[in-house]
């Protein structure tokens, strides 16, 4: 039987209500690497390999360093929570840094606070390789963290009210 992605993540959201706070807000990260299935089709095992290790190598150091906590590795990238949105932003930040400092690696990261954690997938999707993009939940909690956040379309999720998304840029 075929599931979307979309309904994946809902459901793997679902299994870690222990990581929520008691009012149901988390913070949540999914990492991804743009244009993977394309790259390993196209340039075999090993390398393909390599770029994993690149992704963690540009994502690890940062989750750790900000109090993240892996939740589940998702093939080309993963899913975190974060102890507050500013934690994520600020992890984000950094992972995007080594990332295109060590070139060729284009991170698509999306962040959301809140009960609906599935919504940090479904932004995680809309972002473009080299894209921070964060709900406005996280917008608001962000304080202090040096960077903009400039608004972008809406996330328009049917049967739902669009969800307002923002990308950060430093």
């Amino acid at each position: 039987m075929f599931i979307d992605r979309s309904a994946q993540i809902e459901w793997l959201a679902s299994l870690f209500p222990a990581v929520a706070p008691a009012q149901g807000a988390v913070t949540v990260m999914f990492t991804d690497i743009a244009g993977f299935t394309a790259f390993a089709a196209s340039r075999g095992e090993r390398a393909t390999m390599g770029l994993l290790r690149r992704h963690d190598a540009a994502v690890l150091p940062a989750l750790r360093h900000h109090g993240g906590r892996i939740l589940k590795r998702l093939g080309d990238g993963l899913m975190a929570t974060f102890p507050s949105p500013a934690g994520a932003v600020s992890a984000a930040l950094a992972m995007q840094h080594v990332a295109t400092r060590r070139g060729g690696l284009r991170l698509r990261i999306g962040v959301h606070a809140g009960a609906a954690r599935w919504l940090a997938s479904r932004i995680a999707d809309r972002a473009a390789g080299g894209q921070i993009l964060v709900s406005e939940a996280v917008w608001t909690s962000a304080d202090g963290i040096p960077a903009r956040f400039r608004r972008t379309r809406p996330l328009v999720v049917p049967g739902r009210e669009p969800t307002a998304v923002f990308r950060v840029e430093r």
